[in-house]
């Protein structure tokens, strides 16, 4: 029923805007704020998505050494190999930070199927992890797992090159979180 709602939708839209000619015009004073807008976004999503994969004491001096440092994160990530005729220093940092994520996003599959943690205990890890690092629940990846006793495991967790170690116990419940690695 929903279906036939929406499509009856799309249709009434489809003639309507046939019927009448849309038009917009902006000056080009709206367009320059407009664009302005834009830059302000992408500026803000780019430096909030690389905060954590910077390198302690390390940050981009201005808008062209974060484009490098962007490319070189993207070809570390992807597994591409090191561009030799890019010798920035902001390439350079972007490609071991892209590096390093992209080993921390594989480490659980070289862990030994014995000691992995249950799938609670990764869930509740990787919420609690988030809400730390004010990121996504997908972005945390597991490096290692270890159980210290029965029903509970330390569990180490990598946000760029930041880590943290949760105690866990089967359920999902946290015991204890401390940061820094296993």
């Amino acid at each position: 029923m929903k279906r036939y709602i929406a499509l009856l939708a799309a249709a009434a839209f489809s003639l309507q805007a046939g019927i009448q000619p849309v038009e917009a015009k902006m000056s080009d004073k709206d367009k320059a704020a407009a664009a302005a807008a834009a830059i302000a976004i992408l500026g803000i999503a780019a430096l909030a998505h690389n905060k954590h994969h910077y390198e302690e004491g390390y940050e981009p001096g201005d808008g062209e050494e974060t484009a490098e440092f962007e490319r070189g994160y993207r070809d570390g990530v992807h597994g591409y190999p090191y561009w030799e005729q890019n010798r920035t220093r902001g390439y350079a940092a972007g490609y071991q930070a892209g590096d390093q994520e992209r080993e921390n996003s594989m480490a659980h599959r070289r862990q030994p199927v014995d000691s992995r943690a249950p799938p609670m205990a990764y869930q509740g890890c990787a919420r609690i992890v988030a809400q730390n690092f004010a990121i996504s629940p997908n972005q945390v990846h597991f490096t290692k797992a270890r159980s210290p006793g029965k029903h509970e495991w330390l569990i180490e967790a990598a946000v760029g090159r930041q880590y943290m170690t949760c105690k866990m116990r089967d359920s999902g419940e946290l015991i204890d979180l401390t940061g820094g690695r296993l």
